[in-house]
This record gives structure tokens, C-alpha cells and sequence, in this order.
């Protein structure tokens, strides 16, 4: 009997050791109004219910965003690094595992400026245009051949160029988002108005390669599924 309880401690101690820890990496905007929550931290509380569905350890550092994307991508794989929201793109296709598809948006150009034509694509490449820096919004502007883009390192600062009627145009990463930063720097939604949209894209948890093994994968996959099934995902969702 004593045998069989040592054996028994001997593989939890065995799997306790060998359990993995991960930290998402993720980025917040520099300002918040009080009682609002940022978008990134629908990201986070989703991830953080996945993980913790799944019996995983995860801790969450944030940090500049653009930083976080090259850590991740050159982090050894024992690191266990994970970052979202990040969009699946081709250029990106290699530099990371893709492990949930979280969301779904279109890009979309906004303004709060009635006398511009939002929906006219060739005059607006005449009007510089807000971009998060390296994201598929700059991307897009520049597939188009737009030479006027303003990049930011932080997507706030768009919202807050169009607040203070510095900037007249942004392309923002779908109507929701535009919505929420807006609101979070103090504008009023309700002003804003929408042109084109783009084809949609999906917003990812991803990880430095190999970084999580297929096993927690399937464990991350099934709560995932899980947390839409009774839910949880929709409840997070409306809060913000």
C-alpha cells in the first residue's frame, strides 16, 4: 500500500513539475476614462477564462505593442509566450502558431467630419490618413497606394487626432473598435461616420512558435468552445 501511495505522489509531484507556465503579452491604451474598459481587456478576460477552463498557468505583461509582437516571435519556445489581439495575416503566417480565432472585424475608414467624402476612396488618398503603426490598417493604406499615412504607435492617438479635429480620417480595425477608442478618449460615437469596409479578418491568441505543445493546444481549443457554447464569450462580450 505504502508503495502505491509513493508511486502516486512520485506522478502528481511528476506532472507538477512538468506542467507549463505561459504569459500573454498584450497591450492597454495609455488612458483610460473611469468606468470604461479598453478593447484589449475583452482579449485578456477571454484568454485568462480559456487558460484557466484549461487548468493552465497564465500570467499577463503588458507593454508596448510593437516590442511585444518581436519578443514573441524571438523568444525560445520554452518561454511559453502568447499575445493577442493579433491579426492573422500572410506576412505573418510563419513567424507565429495560431491557436483561437477570438474575433472577427472589418477594417473601415471613419471620420467625424461632415465636409469630407468618406466613402470616396481616390479623394481620401488626398488627406492623410490614421494608421496603428505596423498593423493591417497601415498595411492596407499602403497596398493602396495612400502616401499620407499617419502612423501611431498607439491606436489612441488617432482617436485623439480626430477628437481635437488634428486629424480628419483614420482607418480604423472595424466599426466596434472605432466605437470604443472613441469613447474611451472622451469623443462622442455618435458623431462618427463610417466609409468603405474591408474584406474581414480575424483577430488571433497566438504563441512563438512550438511554444505550446498539441496537448494544452486541444485544452485551450475545447474551452475555447466551451466558453461559446454556454455563454461565457457572449457575457464578456456585451460588458464591453
Amino acid at each position: 500500500m505504502k508503495h502505491l501511495i509513493i508511486i502516486c505522489l512520485l506522478t502528481l509531484l511528476s506532472s507538477l513539475c512538468s506542467a507549463k507556465n505561459y504569459t500573454l503579452l498584450t497591450a492597454g491604451p495609455s488612458k483610460i476614462m473611469a468606468g470604461e474598459k479598453s478593447a484589449e481587456n475583452f482579449f485578456n478576460e477571454i484568454v485568462e477564462e480559456v487558460f484557466s477552463r484549461s487548468n493552465l498557468k497564465l500570467y499577463i505583461k503588458k507593454g508596448p505593442w510593437i516590442r511585444n509582437q518581436k519578443k514573441v516571435t524571438e523568444a525560445a519556445p520554452d518561454k511559453g509566450l502568447v499575445i493577442t489581439p493579433l491579426t492573422r495575416t500572410k506576412d505573418r503566417e510563419s513567424s507565429y502558431d495560431w491557436i483561437l480565432p477570438i474575433y472577427k472585424y472589418k477594417l473601415t475608414f471613419i471620420t467625424n467630419d461632415r465636409s469630407i467624402d468618406i466613402t470616396n476612396l481616390d479623394a481620401l488618398k488626398n488627406l492623410p490618413v490614421c494608421a496603428f503603426r505596423e498593423s493591417p490598417a497601415e498595411y492596407k493604406l499602403r497596398d493602396l497606394g495612400f502616401t499620407k499615412i499617419r502612423t501611431k504607435v498607439q491606436e489612441q492617438k488617432c482617436f485623439q487626432s480626430l477628437k481635437t479635429q488634428k486629424g480628419k480620417v483614420m482607418l480604423a480595425h472595424g466599426k466596434t473598435a472605432a466605437i470604443k477608442g472613441f469613447k474611451l478618449i472622451g469623443g462622442n460615437p455618435d458623431t462618427l461616420i463610417y466609409g468603405k469596409s474591408f474584406s474581414e479578418k480575424t483577430l488571433y491568441l497566438a504563441s512563438t512558435k512550438n511554444a505550446i505543445p498539441d496537448t494544452d493546444k486541444k485544452k485551450l481549443r475545447d474551452a475555447f468552445e466551451s466558453i461559446k457554447i454556454d455563454g461565457t464569450y457572449n457575457k464578456i462580450f456585451v460588458t464591453y
